[in-house]
């Protein structure tokens, strides 16, 4: 068995395209990363995706992934670069159990699909036609949150540093298999959690940790997540991005 944990960047689809009507974003770079039975990095994946339903990337986007229209100029377009993807994870020759941090990678690619007209393989069919781990969702409802958290707040409870740059998908998807392999490690995990725990214990029953924790004092990197942006799927200038 081995684990791949996923990453995606988006870019908007033009506001005039009637793609819109399926996704209102296409992705624009694949990140990936293969582990072991025991988590641990054994291979790695990433390529540049060539948007098709919009001449440039947006500044918001750019500014947040780094990724320009030059970088993406001559890259695979989503039928070639996802055929890479499908192949490198079949490549083993083993099941595989693929991971994104929240559920809204696994849906651009559904929708994407449908988009582009692109055919699953028989062996493409077993990567998609089961949905994807959530694991936000799953560190989320293990710690009681009853707040979707970002990845960048879920390392730092788990005293994991941030290595690489944010929202580069290789990087991401990297940092999420990193906190994967402690979040398995349940006496590891639950050892550096333990303060936070113990921060639950002089509340009243039934509360629970998201609701104890006041996210307006949490800080990360220079943004300082506010009460009520957890809903949000893309950060703005005031807003932390849910991945």
């Amino acid at each position: 068995m081995k684990h791949i944990v996923i990453d995606l960047e988006m870019n908007k689809i033009a506001r005039s395209s009637e793609a819109r009507k399926i996704c209102k974003s296409e992705i624009i770079e694949i990140g990936a990363v293969m582990l072991d039975e025991n988590l641990q990095e054994i291979g790695n994946f990433r390529t540049y995706v060539k948007p098709e339903y919009n001449d440039k990337i947006a500044a918001e986007i750019r500014n947040l992934t780094g990724i320009t229209d030059a970088m993406v100029a001559n890259a695979p377009v989503f039928r070639e670069a996802f055929r890479m993807f499908t192949n490198w994870c079949l490549g083993t020759g083993d099941e595989v159990t693929i991971y994104a941090w929240s559920d809204s990678d696994y849906n651009q690619v559904v929708k994407e699909i449908l988009l582009k007209e692109y055919e699953l393989s028989d062996e493409e069919h077993g990567l998609i036609d089961t949905e994807w781990t959530d694991f936000q969702n799953e560190f989320d409802a293990h710690i009681g949150f009853e707040r979707r958290i970002s990845l960048e707040l879920a390392l730092d409870m788990a005293g994991i540093d941030f290595s690489g740059r944010q929202h580069d998908a290789l990087d991401d998807a990297r940092n999420t298999a990193d906190l994967l392999h402690v979040f398995r490690d349940r006496d590891l995990f639950e050892k550096t959690l333990r303060k936070v725990k113990e921060a639950m214990d002089p509340t009243p029953l039934g509360n629970t940790l998201g609701s104890m924790i006041d996210f307006s004092g949490f800080v990360v990197g220079r943004r300082r997540l506010k009460p009520n942006t957890c809903r949000n799927r893309f950060r703005t200038r005031n807003q932390i991005y849910i991945k």
